[in-house]
Parts: C-alpha cells; sequence; structure tokens
C-alpha cells in the first residue's frame, strides 16, 4: 500500500471502534414527553368520546390505554410509531378528512397537533399499562408513599465490613468492595499514574493535563501525591467551567428564546447567569445556598445586588410562551405553559421528580397530586420576568437620576443664556455642564432576572383546562415531602420559602439528586441511572447505602461539593483501571457494581477544547458575552452561544455531538456514534486548523524529530510513544512528500497531528 495512505488508513482504524460501539440506553425523555404533553392533550381532548368512561366508545377506538391504540377501533390502528403521515390518528386531527376529522367539537389547535405528530414520531412512547384505566387511582396512603426509597430520610449506616481492608481508602471504597464481595467478584488494578492523571484533569477541567502538570506530578513520589494534585486541579478556574457546563443543562440554558416560527428574541444578557454559575462553583458556594440564590437571590438581603438579580437566571432563562392567535384565550394558555416549565425545570432539577405530570390528573406513578403541581405553579404565577434588571441598588440608580436631571437643567440654563447673548454665563454653564457629564455615574450593565409581582394562590385547572377552574390551593411545598403539617406560603411568592424547603437537610432528595449528578460525570453513569427521574418510573440506586452516605457527607461538610469531588477523587474506585477480564464481564459486563473504571467518550465541549489546548490557541479569559461561531472561535466551549433556534453552525456542530436540547431540563447526555461525527474529524476546518496550528508549535521546539514526537505523544496523550508508535511516525514523517504542500493539501507533519487528534485515545477518557 502506497504510503501515501497511512493518515487515512490509521484513521480510519482508530476510529473504528466508535463506530461499532453501541450506544447506551438513554434517559427516557419520551415518557417525560408523554406524561407532560401527550397525556394532557389525550385526557383534555379525547378521553370523553375514547376512553372506558366514554357511552359508548366512539367508533371502537380507545385511547386511555396502550393496548387501546395499538388495536385501533372499527377501521384498524389509530397510530404507526414513527409515521405520523400514516397514522389515522393525526388525520382525524388535521380535518383533512371530512368524515374521519376529531374532534367533533372543535379542531385542534397547531400546538396541540405538533405535539401528536412529535410524540408518534418518537415512536409513540407510552408508559400506561395495557390495561390501565383513565380514572383516578383514589386518595395517596401517604405512609406507604413515604416508604419510596427516595422519600425515606437519609440512613447512610457505618461502612460494611469487606474481605480486602487494605484496598479501600475511604468508606466509598467499603461500600463498593461490599457489594463485589456478596457478587464473587474482584476490583481490577490501579490506573497507571499517567493515565489517572489524565483522567483527573479531563474529568475536573475538561482538558488535558499540560505538560507542566505532568511533569510536576511524576516528579512528586512522596507519600500524598495523589491528594496534592487533586487540590491542585479543584483550585484551577478551569474546574468552574467544565462542571458549571454540567450545570447550565439542566438548567436547561440558552442564549435566545423561541416558542415557534412566530417567535424568537435574543437574550443579550443571558451569559452573565452562566459566568454566575461558573464563578460559584469555583468558590465552593454551598449547594444549599446554590439553590437558594437561583430561586429568590433577588429577596436575599445577605448577597451583593449583582449577584442577587442575576443568579434568578435559573427562571428567567427559560421559555416564555406567547399566544399563537389561533386559540381562545391564548395569552393564559401561553402563561400556563411558562408557569410548567419553571414547574418542571426545578422539580427535575433539584429533586428529579416528574411533577409536571400531574398537571392535568394526580401523577400516575408518583404520589403527586395535582394539587401539588398548582401549589408550586402558583409560586412561579407571582413571579414576573424583568427583561433587563439594572445591576444597580436602588441608591446608585437614584443617584444616577439626579446626577441626569442636574445635566438636563445646565442644559436648558446654557442655550438661554446662549440666546440671551451673556457670554461670561455662557462661559461659566459650559464648564459646569462638562463636569456634570464627567460626574454622572455610569449605566450599570442589564441582567436578565425576575422579581415578585404578587402573592395571590392560583385555582386547579380541571383536566388541565384553564377555563375550567377547580378550587383554590394554597402555595406550598410537595406533600411527600413534607413531614409536618404543610404551611402555606405568605411572603411574596413564595418563591424564598419553596428555596429553603428544597435546601433543608431534612429534604432527602436534594442530596441525593446533586452528589448522583457528580457521580455520574465522573463515572460515566449514576448510581441512580435516571438522574433526572428518582420516581418509580426511574430506576432504583445500584448502590443505596453509598448514596445515602455521599449525600450525608455533603450535608455534613456544610454542602461542599468540592469536598465530595475530593472524596470521590481519592477513593481506590475511582482510580481503577478500565482493564477487564472473561469472567468479570460473564458475570457484570456492564460494570453496574464498577468492577473497573469504564471508558467514557468525551463530550464535544472537553473534545473541542483539549484540541484547542493541546495546539496552543485556546483563550484562558474566563466570562464575557457569548461567542456568536464555535467554529471561527478559540474560546472554551462553554461561552459559545446556546441556541433554541438550532440553524446556526455552532448549534450544528453541538447537536452533532449530542448537546442537550435547550428547550429543556436535561438529566444527561445520550452518546450516539454517526458517520457523521467522524467525517467532521476527517474533513472539518475547524479540525484541519487545529492540527496545523499544533504542527506549527511543534517547530518551534529546538530538539530532534524523535524528541519532538515524544514531547507531542506527552502533550496530547499525557503518555509517552511506543517504539512501535516512534518507528511508524518517523518513516511517515521523513518521506520525501512531506515537504510539499500547498494550499489543497496539507503536510505531514499536520496530517499526523490530525491522526492524533481524531483518535480513539484522544476522544476517550482512560
Amino acid at each position: 500500500m502506497p504510503k501515501t495512505h497511512l493518515p487515512s488508513l490509521c484513521l480510519l482504524l482508530w476510529m473504528m471502534p466508535p463506530l461499532l460501539a453501541a450506544p447506551p440506553k438513554p434517559e427516557p425523555e419520551g415518557i417525560r414527553f408523554f406524561e407532560s404533553q401527550v397525556r394532557p392533550l389525550l385526557v383534555k381532548r379525547c378521553y370523553a368520546c375514547h376512553s372506558a368512561n366514554a357511552d359508548p366508545v366512539e367508533g371502537g377506538l380507545r385511547l386511555d390505554t396502550k393496548a387501546g391504540w395499538k388495536k385501533g377501533g372499527d377501521t384498524g390502528p389509530a397510530l404507526i410509531p414513527g409515521k405520523p403521515k400514516q397514522s389515522r390518528l393525526l388525520t382525524a386531527v388535521l380535518y383533512t378528512d371530512e368524515d374521519l376529522a376529531m374532534p367533533p367539537d372543535a379542531a385542534l389547535s397547531v400546538v396541540e397537533v405538533n405535539i401528536l405528530r412529535k410524540w408518534i414520531a418518537m415512536g409513540a412512547p407510552d408508559p400506561r399499562s395495557e390495561t390501565s384505566r383513565a380514572t383516578s387511582t383514589g386518595p395517596i396512603d401517604w405512609s406507604t408513599a413515604r416508604e419510596y426509597w427516595a422519600f425515606r430520610p437519609l440512613a447512610p449506616g457505618i461502612s460494611p465490613r469487606v474481605s480486602d481492608t487494605n484496598w479501600p481508602k475511604n468508606p466509598i471504597d467499603r461500600f463498593i468492595l461490599a457489594r463485589l464481595d456478596r457478587e464473587g467478584l474482584a476490583p481490577v488494578g490501579r490506573a497507571s499514574r499517567e493515565k489517572r492523571l489524565r483522567r483527573l484533569s479531563l474529568d475536573l477541567l475538561g482538558l488535558p493535563p499540560s505538560l507542566n502538570l505532568r511533569q510536576s506530578f511524576l516528579a512528586d513520589q512522596r507519600p500524598g501525591s495523589w491528594s496534592r494534585l487533586v487540590d491542585r486541579v479543584l483550585a484551577l478556574p478551569a474546574y468552574g467551567e467544565r462542571w458549571g457546563r454540567h450545570w447550565l443543562d439542566v438548567a436547561r440554558y440558552a442564549d435566545d428564546q423561541i416558542k415557534n416560527e412566530y417567535y424568537y428574541r435574543e437574550l443579550p444578557n443571558a451569559w452573565r447567569y452562566r459566568d454566575w454559575v461558573i464563578r460559584s462553583l469555583n468558590a465552593d458556594l454551598g449547594y444549599d445556598r446554590f439553590i437558594t440564590y437561583q430561586l429568590a437571590g433577588d429577596l436575599l438581603d445577605d448577597v451583593s445586588n449583582h449577584d442577587g438579580r442575576i443568579s434568578v437566571g435559573l427562571l428567567s432563562l427559560g421559555l416564555r410562551y406567547q399566544a399563537d392567535g389561533d386559540t381562545p384565550d391564548g395569552i393564559a394558555i401561553a402563561r400556563a405553559e411558562t408557569l410548567d416549565d419553571r414547574v418542571d425545570t426545578v422539580t427535575r432539577g433539584f429533586l428529579a421528580l416528574t411533577v409536571s405530570c400531574a398537571r392535568c390528573h394526580d401523577h400516575k406513578f408518583d404520589p403527586i397530586p395535582t394539587a401539588d403541581y398548582y401549589s408550586l405553579a402558583g409560586i412561579f404565577d407571582n413571579t414576573a420576568y424583568v427583561d433587563a434588571a439594572p445591576l444597580a441598588t436602588a441608591t446608585e440608580i437614584a443617584a444616577r437620576k439626579t446626577s441626569l436631571a442636574y445635566v438636563t437643567a445646565l442644559e436648558k440654563k446654557l442655550a438661554a443664556a446662549r440666546k440671551a447673548g451673556q457670554q461670561t454665563q455662557t462661559s461659566d454653564l459650559a464648564t459646569a455642564l462638562a463636569i456634570a457629564r464627567a460626574t454622572v455615574p455610569p449605566i450599570h450593565p442589564l441582567a436578565h432576572s425576575v422579581r415578585d409581582s404578587g402573592s395571590r394562590d392560583i385555582p386547579i385547572a380541571l383536566r388541565g383546562n384553564i377555563r375550567k377552574p377547580g378550587p383554590v390551593v394554597p402555595r406550598r411545598f410537595l406533600e411527600v415531602l413534607s413531614r409536618q403539617p404543610r404551611q402555606a406560603y405568605t411572603t411574596g411568592s413564595g418563591r424564598l420559602e419553596l428555596a429553603r424547603a428544597i435546601a433543608n437537610p431534612s429534604n432527602p432528595l436534594t442530596a441525593r439528586v446533586i452528589v448522583n449528578r457528580l457521580w455520574m460525570h465522573h463515572f460515566g453513569r449514576g448510581l441512580v441511572v435516571t438522574a433526572s427521574n428518582f420516581g418509580s418510573l426511574g430506576s432504583s440506586p445500584s448502590h443505596p447505602r453509598l448514596l445515602d452516605w455521599l449525600a450525608s457527607r455533603l450535608i455534613e461538610s456544610g454542602w461542599s461539593l468540592k469536598q465530595l469531588h475530593r472524596d470521590i477523587l481519592l477513593s481506590s474506585t475511582y482510580q481503577l483501571s478500565t482493564a477487564s477480564t472473561p469472567s468479570h464481564l460473564a458475570r457484570d459486563g456492564g460494570n453496574h457494581l464498577l468492577w473497573r473504571m469504564s471508558r467514557r467518550r468525551l463530550d464535544i465541549e472537553a473534545w473541542r477544547d483539549s484540541m484547542l489546548a493541546v495546539s496552543g490557541t485556546l483563550d484562558p479569559r474566563l466570562g464575557g458575552p457569548a461567542a456568536a461561531d464555535l467554529l471561527s472561535s478559540d474560546r472554551r466551549t462553554v461561552y459559545g452561544a446556546v441556541r433554541r433556534d438550532d440553524k446556526t453552525g455552532s448549534d450544528a456542530l453541538l447537536k452533532l455531538f449530542d448537546f442537550p436540547n435547550p428547550r429543556t431540563s436535561a438529566g444527561g447526555r445520550t452518546t450516539t456514534t454517526v458517520p457523521q461525527q467522524q467525517l467532521f474529524a476527517m474533513n472539518s476546518p475547524f479540525v484541519h486548523r487545529q492540527a496545523k496550528t499544533l504542527a506549527d508549535r511543534i517547530h518551534t521546539w529546538q530538539l530532534s524529530r524523535q524528541q519532538r514526537l515524544a514531547r507531542l505523544f506527552r502533550l496530547v496523550y499525557s503518555r509517552d510513544p511506543s517504539a512501535t508508535e516512534l518507528r511508524l511516525a518517523d518513516e511517515f514523517l521523513k518521506d520525501p512528500a512531506g515537504a510539499r504542500t500547498n494550499v489543497r493539501s496539507l503536510s505531514r507533519w499536520t496530517q499526523y497531528c490530525q491522526v492524533l487528534l481524531a483518535s480513539n485515545e484522544f476522544l476517550y477518557v482512560p
């Protein structure tokens, strides 16, 4: 084979495993969509004629069970999962067939039709049993409901006994090893120092370790070197950038708002919330305070005016629905949808509960009655959006107004003096005016914020229909998490009281949820796989006692997330190798018991940022307005504009590599493998540019070719090259063709650098 094909061949071989790898099972977002959007629509518009309560069941079609729409009515199946155009249900609601048009009283709105179309296109996910009924399941037995694992008080207990007392470094290891002992398994060996260093840096910073960090760690052979490394890396500003992005997924952060093709607008100050998140994590703000700031920062007296108005971006940067103009009560409906976005984001993000599923009826699977949904919705109904809140105190604002009024008065006097020809007075007034203009307090930056707008309670919307108000419910916390008789919220909107209830140490869900999120990002999978759903449709914890120990540890440490990182990173479990054996794979192929470290692919942020870092082009600046185009920017990916209107180049790049939909809170990311990802690595001008810049950087090193290659491997892979790698690279690079380069081809060094950047080893956490 001609040597000129070596880069392409290497690239193909290095990237083959991702092409063949099966993606992990995604979180059941389809089920959430059904419960929050589809089921309420069916209840509201279809059940009257197509449920067990209908007499007769029109057309023989029942839509209150999964079996009902599968069987269909007199004319066959109601829908074909994945094929909206071929589904009779969609044909009926589109009113294109007079004999089939449904519902008979009035056509569905465009929004409602699109909900059904999207549901069918998703494959019609439906968690209902074959025999479930639309009728209520009856009153909730609260004592029984609170026995569910997620609602029980934290019970960490004592560290269990284990077979090997030398292996555990902290209680985390004892919980893991005790479970392995019961299953007759043993953990594999520890990863090498180089691999652990690279893993730690990628996990905490989203960047490979620098050459200086690598050299200093490998040279430190004293006891406690790993602990010192952990503290050193946690103190770097890049930590907040990396872990801030994880939280922004949960917060469904975006730099714009979009409802449909009729409504779109930029959020030019959204980045201030993003930067606040990054600053807060770098400063190790207690997680209880992190919650309170985001729900009620503007109401707190012990925070700066700037931080308080910015931190509530969790609420202000969500979707703000607008009336389409094609439905009655459009404004009220749009407001209800906006409230639902806030309820869903807050409860899934902090509590991992799908409270939004109780909007039209009592939750079908979890102990959340409809009244609880409207208790929370009432809080946000009294929370007004502030589009451009000035980041200044009332005193500062008043001082600026006074100064501006004085300037205006001087301008009038100066105009009058000039008109009267009073030269001396004109000169004096002109000087005074210049001084006054120069001393006007500057215009303070703006933030998208919220404020309290009232304190009224709202009624339940019967079956989710705002035209049919039911009883008014007081604003208060969820019944299942309230151990004492619940107190109604009476101070303003109730946001501050809600924040304190969520962050209360006696609430077992909050700490469990956040420690599980941290564990997920360190190990690729949470102790509870469904990170944003701890309800009965979610998964049970693989290590429940460990989960409770971590949650208790977080609270005892003053809600310090950095301390939780330390506990995890110092454990033997985290430092395990990714090696496996046939016997281990046969017993636990999915590594649910954590006998090794699972290999994880970098997300798009860490992959792109790592390319910038090793090429030497990464812009180290922290914060600031969003970069419009990531393909031409050298800033970290967290600073790229995130748009719900995903039609731009940057968004296309993010979406290609599994970036979550910013229209809804994301509990994790799926990992897909499609040919377009490999084509991007091979053909993208962005990748070519990083490879060329890296090659140019290599040429500045006053070293021999072998020494350059060794240093290149340390920079890109955090390890030394093998003898075989050096020989193959040397053969390729010294080929005479390497001297020929033009605008249509890449030099041999650039081609070789591209192979390294696009390889599996660069793409995966070791």
